[in-house]
C-alpha cells in the first residue's frame, strides 16, 4: 500500500482476543484526493471485511459507494479502488474464513459483493457504529468497534476443524497441490469439504487454490529478473502452459502478467518499493 501512503494509510492491529479472527485494522484520511489519480488495485486473498467511511464516497469497480458502513465479500478477482474528494475511512480485514464473525450467514451469498451494510445485514448496526465513531480519534474508533466484534464472537458458528486444515494445506502449497489430494490425505469427502468452504470462505476449494496460484505468480513478477520469461516464471508458479498462466492471470487479476509486470516497473521509477508486504483495504494491494 506505498501508493497511499502520501493519504495517510496505516494498519493497525486487533486485541489479543480477536487475533485469530482478524488480520488487520486500516485507517486512511486525506484532506483531498484527486479523481484523475490512477486506481488502487486490491488482489482476492480469500478475506472479507467492514468498511466505515466517514467522508466523500468510494469507488469500487467503478461503482461509487456512499454508505457509512460498507461490506466487502470474499472477491474472486481483483477490485479497482479510487478515491476522490475528502478521504477518512476506518477498516476491519477478516481471515480467510473468519468473516462469518460478523456476518453469520454462508460467505457464498456476499462473494464478491461491495455493498452497504444495511443491505447485507439489517440488523447490524453499522450505521450507528459509525455516527459514534465519526468524531473520535482512531485509537478510540478501534476500541469501539472491538467491543462490537467481540459480542459477536459468541455466536456459535460450528465446527472449523478440516476447513482450517484444507485452508492452512492450501495456503503452504501456494496452490499447487491438486484438490483431490487433500481430500484423500484428509479422508474427507469433496462434496463435504466444498460445502464447507461455501459456507466459511465463499468459494470452493479449487478457487481458493487458484487465488493462492496467482499471488505466488504476481510475487514472481515482482521479484523477476530482467533475463526471466515468462515461460520460465509460468513454470515456477505451477503452471505447464504459457496460455493458460496468462489467461487466468487476466481472468483474476483483470491485466496479462506482462502488463503487471510493466505497471510494477513504472511503479518503482516512482517510488521505491517497500519491503512489507501488507494487506490492504480489500485484499492484497497492488
Amino acid at each position: 500500500m506505498h501508493n497511499l501512503a502520501h493519504m495517510g494509510f496505516s494498519l493497525h492491529s486487533p486485541c489479543s482476543l480477536l487475533a485469530e479472527h482478524i488480520n488487520c485494522y486500516w485507517t486512511i484520511k486525506a484532506a483531498h484526493c484527486d479523481l484523475l489519480q490512477r486506481a488502487e488495485f486490491m488482489h482476492p486473498e480469500g478475506g472479507s471485511g467492514i468498511v466505515f467511511n466517514f467522508a466523500d464516497p468510494m469507488q469500487f469497480n467503478h461503482n461509487w459507494l456512499a454508505g457509512h458502513c460498507l461490506v466487502n465479500g470474499p472477491t474472486r478477482k481483483t477490485t479497482r479502488l479510487t478515491l476522490f474528494g475528502k478521504v477518512d475511512a476506518l477498516g476491519v480485514r477478516f481471515k480467510p474464513g473468519k468473516g462469518m464473525v460478523l456476518f453469520a450467514m454462508p460467505l457464498a451469498q456476499v462473494v464478491d459483493t461491495q455493498a452497504d451494510i444495511s443491505d447485507i445485514l439489517p440488523n447490524f448496526p453499522g450505521q450507528e457504529l459509525a455516527e459514534r465513531m465519526a468524531p473520535l480519534d482512531t485509537p478510540a474508533r478501534i476500541q469501539l468497534l472491538e467491543q462490537q466484534l467481540l459480542r459477536l464472537l459468541s455466536l456459535d458458528l460450528g465446527e472449523q476443524h478440516c476447513f482450517e486444515n484444507a485452508v492452512s494445506r492450501i495456503q503452504l502449497a501456494c496452490g499447487q497441490q491438486p484438490i483431490q489430494h487433500i481430500f484423500q490425505d484428509m479422508g474427507i469427502g469433496q462434496r463435504q469439504l466444498e460445502r464447507q468452504f461455501g459456507r466459511w470462505l465463499g468459494m470452493s476449494p479449487k478457487q481458493y487454490s487458484k487465488l493462492q496460484r496467482i499471488s505466488l505468480a504476481r510475487d514472481l513478477l515482482k521479484n523477476a529478473q530482467d533475463n526471466q520469461s515468462l515461460t520460465d516464471l509460468a513454470l515456477q508458479a505451477g503452471y505447464y502452459d504459457q496460455a493458460h498462466f496468462i489467461h487466468e492471470f487476466k481472468q483474476v487479476v483483470g491485466i496479462t502478467p506482462g502488463q503487471y509486470l510493466k505497471r510494477k516497473q513504472c511503479d518503482h521509477l516512482i517510488e521505491p518499493p517497500t519491503s512489507t508486504n501488507t494487506t490492504g483495504i480489500v485484499g492484497n494491494s497492488r
